[in-house]
């Protein structure tokens, strides 16, 4: 037993060395900010290190979520209940297939949105509207298109994830602005994001995120990938719906 751990804390040990194998380091620090509230509602920390990407949520009860993009998953760590979990692409693409196929009424503009996009490349300001969800993002221009792409595919995978979590929307209309970024060749300083109600008395719904983004890491950033990959050799595996505590489930527990 002891010697399986220590193998493991070795392979976790690689796995962050890997990361620095291909592309440039740069961090994002993340504040999410509802209509309601002064100050942010969640903070993260997002470090993109080789083909691995390490996203801390700064909360009394610290999550770690950690993307492996040559791996094809995701692990998240509860820091607090010592517990981790593994979600893999493969099973984010037919969740989100399952979204599509049982969408119905009113969630379809949701599931398929349609977007009229303008962008002033002069401003740095892209926009996106559509029947429901409207987009008004800030934007800069990174240092290589290296980084633009693996931003994208970390955007477009955590959508993806996130939308597995009870409330969440479905992951297409982020997907969308990921895609009209790429193409641009931009990276979000600040997204805000209005969902409009059905009805003309029901008002929208507003969310706005403020992102500070460097393009190198710090020592302390390097101790927290550490860390990390200490928590991932050392937490006790548990199922995604066992760790969420939520009835949705993912194909293979069903």
């Amino acid at each position: 037993m002891i010697r399986c751990r220590i193998l493991l804390v070795a392979f976790c040990y690689l796995i962050a060395l890997s990361g620095t194998a291909s592309g440039e380091d740069f961090r994002i620090e993340t504040d999410v900010f509802f209509e309601s509230g002064k100050g942010p509602a969640i903070s993260t920390l997002t470090l993109f290190r080789g083909s691995t990407v390490y996203d801390f949520m700064k909360s009394e009860s610290e999550e770690i979520t950690i993307f492996d993009i040559n791996r094809g998953r995701f692990v998240l760590l509860d820091c607090r209940h010592k517990v981790r979990t593994t979600v893999t692409t493969d099973q984010l693409i037919r969740f989100s297939a399952a979204l599509k196929a049982e969408a119905k009424g009113n969630t379809t503009a949701l599931i398929t949105p349609e977007f009229t996009e303008s962008f002033d490349k002069q401003a740095g300001l892209l926009e996106l509207v559509g029947k429901r969800l409207r987009y008004k993002v800030k934007t800069i221009r990174p240092p290589s298109e290296d980084i633009v792409d693996r931003y994208r595919k970390f955007a477009d995978w955590y959508a993806r994830l996130n939308a597995t979590r009870v409330g969440n929307l479905p992951p297409f209309a982020r997907m969308q602005l990921n895609a009209s970024m790429a193409s641009h060749g931009i990276l979000p300083r600040s997204v805000e994001r209005t969902i409009s109600s059905l009805t003309p008395l029901g008002g929208s719904n507003q969310i706005r995120t403020s992102h500070l983004v460097s393009w190198q890491l710090t020592n302390t950033d390097r101790k927290r990938i550490t860390r990390a990959g200490d928590y991932m050799a050392t937490y006790r595996e548990v199922s995604p719906a066992s760790y969420w505590k939520t009835p949705i489930s993912l194909d293979e527990e069903k």
